[in-house]
């Protein structure tokens, strides 16, 4: 009878890992969780504002208002089932644009695995990775950017390899209003075996009433539309001053060759965000100065079998 009852318990949590990872994308599901803690902790919105390198696995678009080399890096911790999420990018403006290059990884480690005869058969790994290159340029009051990418996971040593793309665009209406849009995995093939990712449409709006403050709204349209998630959120930056050369959100710092750490660590601003993702409370602060960011975010799990989310973001502005 116990036997029977662990067998049906772990039915029961496989059942509803695989509908919540239905929910969210058939494949590489990892993809969808968010690299940028400013975004993250904004509700996941940000693909009509966040001007940074990390825009990589964002809205490429956003890119051709970054005008320095960045390097960005963050990790997500507290995940169920052991899981890690890990995220870098590095990018530098071009004479007709920017590019930037991102790597994403995903894995869970130590899974129990069985045979056809339910006998133990070890432990193994699963790992899963997202390279992308970017390319943004601006035409005008407009933003364009594609991001192509390539999937690649290993499971108990078996490995397969796909490719996906991202197209994105932001339209500045204005000093103080954007509109966002981004299409995900236009075309893919996840393994390498024609499995798709499936695509996902991002509308998105942001204003920036005044210095400091950015309000955003994303409608994911995941599936073709199929499923719908609105996400909401705002930031607030502490000692903001005004320049038209910070970019499209005013609350960007765009900084300057120094080589004294009295500069590197100059112009400090302090920043609180808040936001709901899909109906779950997210929310964070950060801390930036010339050369360096910081930031951190909450994220509250949607179901009971999920853990709450902590995101840690760095990023270097040279």
């Amino acid at each position: 009878m116990k036997k029977f009852r662990s067998i049906m318990l772990a039915l029961m949590l496989i059942t509803a890992v695989t509908s919540l990872l239905a929910d969210i994308n058939s494949a590489a599901a990892y993809t969808r969780l968010g690299v940028d803690a400013r975004s993250v902790g904004m509700g996941g919105t940000g693909a009509a504002f966040l001007d940074n390198v990390s825009a990589v696995f964002v809205n490429p678009a956003s890119l051709a208002d970054v005008q320095r080399i960045e390097f960005s890096t963050s990790t997500r911790q507290n995940m169920e089932w052991d899981r890690t999420q890990l995220f870098s990018a590095i990018g530098f403006e071009l004479p007709l644009g920017y590019v930037a290059l991102a790597w994403q990884n995903a894995s869970t480690k130590d899974f129990r695995g069985y045979n056809a005869d339910g006998s133990p058969t070890g432990n193994f790994d699963n790992n899963e990775h997202n390279f992308g290159i970017s390319y943004a340029m601006k035409m005008g009051n407009f933003n364009f950017g594609a991001t192509p990418k390539i999937y690649m996971s290993d499971i108990d040593g078996e490995s397969k390899t796909g490719y996906g793309i991202d197209l994105g665009m932001i339209y500045h209406v204005n000093r103080y209003f954007n509109v966002g849009f981004v299409t995900k995995d236009l075309v893919s093939d996840f393994d390498g075996e024609g499995e798709e990712v499936p695509r996902l449409f991002i509308p998105s709006i942001a204003a920036f009433p005044i210095p400091g403050l950015v309000v955003a709204a994303d409608l994911h349209g995941e599936k073709d539309f199929k499923e719908a998630k609105l996400k909401i959120g705002a930031e607030y930056w502490i000692g903001v001053n005004r320049d038209d050369n910070m970019g499209s959100s005013i609350s960007g710092i765009r900084v300057e060759e120094s080589t004294t750490w009295s500069d590197i660590f100059s112009q400090t601003e302090a920043g609180m965000r808040v936001g709901i993702n899909d109906g779950a409370f997210a929310g964070g602060f950060g801390v930036r100065f010339k050369m360096i960011e910081l930031n951190y975010a909450y994220q509250v799990a949607k179901e009971d079998f999920d853990n709450d989310h902590h995101l840690y973001s760095l990023s270097l502005r040279f």
